[in-house]
């Protein structure tokens, strides 16, 4: 199922969702069931490249490296990934992206050998064209890209594209412990599901002001948790989708590039959705109670921006951060609260607004002279406004 690139908003959004809801076959079965006589464990296989370098009259990138970082992080932490079954290239080369695809169709190999069930997750950040992935000076084909996942064996294929005009590659046509969803949530799914940051005709964006791409970021804060709509402890793979596709929209709506259409093209055959990650599996939960609403920050003790997301107000949203220490901040009709919280490993935390202290907002003047910055979102100075290679990001 492809979402068209043109046409009027309204029209492509009712068939998103009209698309979203096909793909919803099945109920998830609990995640805790044991698995039935004869069921092939899942083994999660993950390859991570990032270049902020795309080539001669192209701006280098400031967050690919540190995004395909996170990436990594979270599908480590939370995704069932392996150290031993990743393989993270920052600043990658097509010599070192074929290496890695090589690296990675060993161990899937020997993995059906013993008889599991695979399942192979590509991210990429960085430049692209209309015509496939830039890395540096050199350059890989859309056609070629999907040539080499599809042949890579494993019975799932995930690729995730966050870089300008990726839309365009959806036009072509072993005894391990494993967190328990890989055993028993869509289990017999076969198939693909390729994501992209933005549709064929469109830039991808980066800011300064979250530190990352738009699209990365809030895919991100969506496996953490933000995503869950069901509150089930499971981020799903249309769950995922649909956070990010929603929120990079709203975020990039009024920029100068204009606004951002993440577009999918999902090939899955079987029972159930497909997980992406278990917040359960975090060693430390934060849970923002059920009466917080508005818009909460949770950045770590070094100042990056976790996660980002609107809280609702009626039901818990639990947040798989790990132990340590973090900042939340909550923008609730105009008024700034903030806590600092200790993740403590093994334990889930519950932060209440009761508890959270009422903070000034910090006035900075946008550029151009409107837009009022505030502390969980601090505007910066004009001289801060860069030209980054996606596009001059403006204030949202």
């Amino acid at each position: 199922m492809i979402i068209p690139t043109t046409g009027n908003f309204v029209q492509r959004f009712v068939i998103a969702v009209a698309a979203f809801s096909m793909l919803m076959v099945g109920v998830l079965s609990s995640a805790t069931a044991a698995p039935g006589p004869g069921e092939a464990k899942l083994r999660r296989f993950a390859l991570i490249v990032s270049s902020n370098e795309g080539g001669s009259g192209r701006s280098r990138l400031r967050f690919a490296d540190s995004d395909a970082r996170a990436m990594a992080e979270v599908l480590r932490r939370l995704g069932g990934v392996e150290a031993s079954d990743m393989v993270l290239l920052n600043g990658a080369t097509r010599a070192r992206l074929q290496q890695g695809l090589q690296t990675l169709a060993g161990q899937i190999g020997a993995a059906a050998s013993e008889g599991q069930r695979r399942e192979f997750i590509v991210y990429y950040s960085g430049h692209s064209d209309e015509e496939g992935l830039l890395l540096g000076n050199e350059q890989v084909g859309y056609r070629e890209l999907r040539g080499w996942i599809d042949g890579m064996g494993a019975e799932v294929r995930i690729a995730v594209l966050d870089s300008c005009a990726s839309g365009a590659l959806i036009r072509m046509k072993g005894g391990v412990h494993r967190p328990p969803f890989l055993r028993d949530v869509s289990s017999d799914a076969r198939g693909h599901a390729f994501l992209t940051a933005s549709s064929a005709d469109e830039a991808a964006q980066e800011s300064d002001r979250v530190g990352a791409a738009f699209f990365t970021h809030y895919l991100l804060s969506g496996l953490r948790g933000a995503a869950d709509a069901n509150r089930d402890g499971l981020v799903t793979l249309n769950e995922a989708y649909q956070f990010s596709y929603h929120e990079t929209l709203r975020r990039t709506e009024k920029s100068q590039a204009g606004a951002q259409h993440a577009t999918y093209d999902i090939q899955l055959a079987g029972t159930g959705d497909l997980v992406i990650t278990d917040l359960r599996a975090s060693n430390a939960t934060l849970e923002l109670e059920s009466a917080m609403a508005g818009h909460v920050y949770v950045r770590d003790e070094v100042g990056r921006l976790l996660v980002e997301l609107r809280k609702e107000p009626g039901f818990p949203v639990a947040l798989g951060l790990g132990a340590g220490k973090y900042r939340v901040v909550l923008d609730q009709d105009g008024f700034l609260f903030q806590q600092d919280v200790a993740l403590n490993e093994g334990k889930q935390t519950r932060l209440q607004v009761s508890g959270m202290q009422k903070t000034e907002r910090s006035v900075a003047m946008a550029r151009g002279g409107s837009g009022i910055g505030t502390l969980s979102e601090p505007a910066p100075a004009e001289s801060e406004y860069r030209n980054v290679p996606f596009d001059i990001v403006l204030a949202p």
